[in-house]
C-alpha cells in the first residue's frame, strides 16, 4: 500500500456541522414515529389478545396444515384441555369424524382457490371434548396471509348445548301445550256428553222407581223381580250421580269459596273413582276424621286436586304386583289446619325430586305431560295452604294436602 492510498478521498465532501445537525433530527424524529408505530402496534395486539381471551367462545388458530398455534382459555371451557396442551395438535381430529371432512375440504378449497366456501361461517359440528364426549358447535372461519405468503386461520367455536336444550324444552313445551288442547277438547266433547246423557238417566231412574212400586204392589217381597228392579234403581242412580259429579268437575265456574266439608269432597271423588279402583285391583283404606272439619274452599277445585292425587297414585302402581297395590287415604284436623294424606305402594318419587315433582312439564309417567301436580299446588296456594310430597316406608310416595280451617265470625275454627 503506498502512502497515497492512505490520503482521505477529497471527492467525496465532508458534512459540515449544520449536516449532521439536520442528520441528527431526522433520525430522532424517526426513532419518535418507529416508536409510537409500535406502541400503537403493541396496543392493538394487547386489545386483541384482551378481545380473545376474555370471548365466551373457543378461538383455535391453526396454519395451513391445521396444526393448532394459538388457543384461548375458554377452549378448556369448552374442550376440557388446556390452552396449553392444544398447541401443536391438529384442529381435525378434535373433531367428531362423521364431520371431520367438512373444515378439512373447506381449507382446502380456500387455499386452492383464495375464496371462501359457503360453509365458511356457521357450520354445525360435533368436537370432542377431554372426555370423549361429542359437543355440538358453531364453526366460523377467518383467516390472514402472513408476511412469508402462508394464511393462518382463526376457528370461533360456539357451544350450541344450551340453545339445542332451549330449542328441546320448547318442543316439549309445544308438545305439552298440544297434548293440553286436545284435553280440553275432550273434556268439552265429555262435557257434551254428560248434558246428553243426564236425560235419558233421569228417565231411567223415574221409570225404573215406578216399575218397582208397581212390582211391589203386584208380587210378594221374596220375588227375584224386585232384586232386578232394585238393583236397576241403585245402578241408574249411582251413574247419574257419577254424570253430574262429572259435569261440576268439567264446568268452568267462577271460584265459590264457601265452608265446605272435605271428608265429603273426599267421598265424592272416590265414588266417581270406584269403577276404576276395582279395575285396576287396588286395595283402597279411608280413615277420615270423626268430627268433620269444615274448610273455606271451591269444592270443585278441592275435588280436582283429591282426584289428581289418587289418580297419580293408581299410576304409580302400574308395575306392582296386583296384591300389593294399597292407596290409603287419611284426614286429620289439627288447632288451624286441615291435612289430607294420600299415600300408595307404588314406584316413589325420583331422589331429590320431593319439589321438581310440582315443576310444571316434569313428570315420570310414559304419557304423562307434568302439569296435574302444577295445577294442584297452585290451587292449594290460592286457599293458603300447600301440599308436600315424601317417600312412604316401606315404598311408595305419600301426599300431604293442607289447607286452613274455616273459622266462624268469632274467629274459632270449626
Amino acid at each position: 500500500m503506498s502512502v497515497l492510498d492512505c490520503l482521505p478521498d477529497m471527492s467525496v465532501p465532508t458534512p459540515t456541522p449544520e449536516d449532521l445537525l439536520k442528520q441528527n433530527r431526522q433520525l430522532r424524529r424517526q426513532v419518535v414515529d418507529l416508536t409510537a408505530a409500535v406502541g400503537r402496534l403493541k396496543e392493538t395486539s394487547d386489545l386483541y389478545r384482551i378481545v380473545a381471551d376474555t370471548a365466551a367462545d373457543a378461538i383455535l388458530c391453526v396454519d395451513e396444515q391445521g396444526e393448532i398455534i394459538y388457543a384461548n382459555p375458554s377452549s378448556k371451557t369448552l374442550l376440557g384441555y388446556s390452552p396449553a396442551s392444544l398447541i401443536g395438535k391438529s384442529l381435525f381430529d378434535l373433531i367428531g369424524e362423521e364431520h371431520r371432512h367438512i373444515p378439512r375440504r373447506a381449507v382446502q378449497s380456500f387455499l386452492s382457490t383464495g375464496e371462501e366456501p359457503d360453509n365458511w361461517s356457521g357450520m354445525e359440528l360435533n368436537v370432542i371434548s377431554s372426555d370423549g364426549s361429542l359437543i355440538p358447535v358453531d364453526v366460523s372461519f377467518g383467516e390472514v396471509r402472513g408476511e412469508d405468503g402462508h394464511y393462518r386461520f382463526s376457528g370461533y367455536l360456539r357451544d350450541l348445548r344450551p340453545r339445542k336444550k332451549l330449542e328441546e324444552q320448547a318442543r316439549e313445551r309445544l308438545s305439552a301445550l298440544a297434548h293440553a288442547n286436545r284435553l280440553k277438547s275432550v273434556g268439552e266433547l265429555a262435557s257434551g256428553l254428560a248434558h246428553e246423557l243426564n236425560q235419558p238417566l233421569s228417565a231411567i231412574c223415574l221409570y225404573a222407581d215406578l216399575a218397582l212400586t208397581q212390582a211391589r204392589e203386584l208380587t210378594e217381597e221374596t220375588d227375584p223381580l224386585l232384586d232386578g228392579l232394585e238393583t236397576i234403581v241403585t245402578q241408574a242412580q249411582r251413574a247419574a250421580q257419577i254424570i253430574s259429579l262429572l259435569r261440576e268437575l268439567i264446568r268452568k265456574n267462577e271460584p265459590r269459596r264457601q265452608p265446605i266439608d272435605l271428608n265429603a269432597a273426599v267421598q265424592a271423588v272416590l265414588h266417581l273413582l270406584k269403577s276404576e279402583l276395582e279395575t285396576r285391583r287396588i286395595q283402597l283404606t279411608v280413615r277420615l276424621a270423626d268430627e268433620q272439619p269444615q274448610i273455606d274452599a271451591d269444592r270443585t277445585q278441592v275435588e280436582q286436586i283429591v282426584l289428581n292425587l289418587v289418580q297419580n297414585a293408581m299410576d304409580a302402581m302400574e308395575d306392582v304386583l296386583p296384591a300389593q297395590r294399597r292407596i290409603e287415604i287419611m284426614s286429620q284436623a289439627t288447632t288451624d289446619m286441615v291435612e289430607l294424606h294420600v299415600v300408595d305402594s307404588g314406584c316413589g318419587l325420583p331422589e331429590g325430586g320431593e319439589q321438581q315433582v310440582f315443576e310444571n312439564f316434569f313428570t315420570t309417567k310414559a304419557q304423562g305431560i307434568g302439569i296435574g301436580l302444577g295445577i294442584c299446588r297452585s290451587i292449594a296456594e290460592v286457599h293458603r295452604g300447600r301440599i308436600l310430597a315424601e317417600n312412604a316406608t316401606p315404598q311408595g310416595a305419600r301426599f300431604i294436602l293442607q289447607l286452613p280451617r274455616h273459622q266462624d265470625e268469632s274467629g274459632e275454627s270449626v
